[in-house]
């Protein structure tokens, strides 16, 4: 009797967890609904980019894609927000998603042409375009990072990547 007791609890102890899980999923999801409809919240632009920046982490791109969608909706003159798009563009070229990781990159480039994020923007954008081998669309933007931005660290990545591509 103890043991069948036992065995109950158990089996009800993890259906709860699960749907305590399954709850805690389906909540972020209305929440993620809830910003691409623009319901209003009290959330900051930091906030925003904090959670952006955490789907990043995680991996998600579809979450990061709808958070910059309501971010860049709710805060067009944030400071975050060139980044914002940058990480977006990053996270697209790492899933092979190039056409969407060029709009991105393309974003911070006429944008926010004061961007910290312009240089690498420009390198992300020739590396999609690598991936999608068009070569003649990468090697002119090595060629233009390579002529105008010899400081960075992109320059170097630049040099590399030409070298490659020949």
């Amino acid at each position: 009797m103890i043991k069948k007791v036992g065995m109950i609890l158990c089996v009800f102890g993890a259906f709860t967890a699960s749907a305590v899980v399954n709850k805690s999923r389906s909540n972020n999801y209305d929440e993620l609904v809830r910003e691409l409809e623009g319901i209003k919240d009290s959330k900051s632009d930091l906030e925003y980019y904090s959670e952006i920046i955490s789907d990043y982490q995680m991996g998600k791109y579809r979450n990061l894609s709808i958070r910059l969608k309501s971010f860049a909706k709710k805060f067009p003159r944030s400071p975050f927000l060139d980044n914002a798009y940058y990480l977006a563009g990053k996270m697209a070229l790492e899933e092979k998603n190039y056409k969407d990781s060029i709009g991105f990159f393309q974003k911070v480039v006429s944008e926010f042409p004061l961007s910290n994020k312009v240089v690498a923007s420009k390198f992300g954008k020739a590396m999609a375009y690598r991936n999608m081998n068009l070569n003649t669309q990468s090697m002119a933007i090595f060629s233009e990072i390579r002529r105008k931005y010899p400081q960075s660290p992109e320059y170097f990545r630049a040099e590399t990547e030409m070298k490659l591509i020949k």
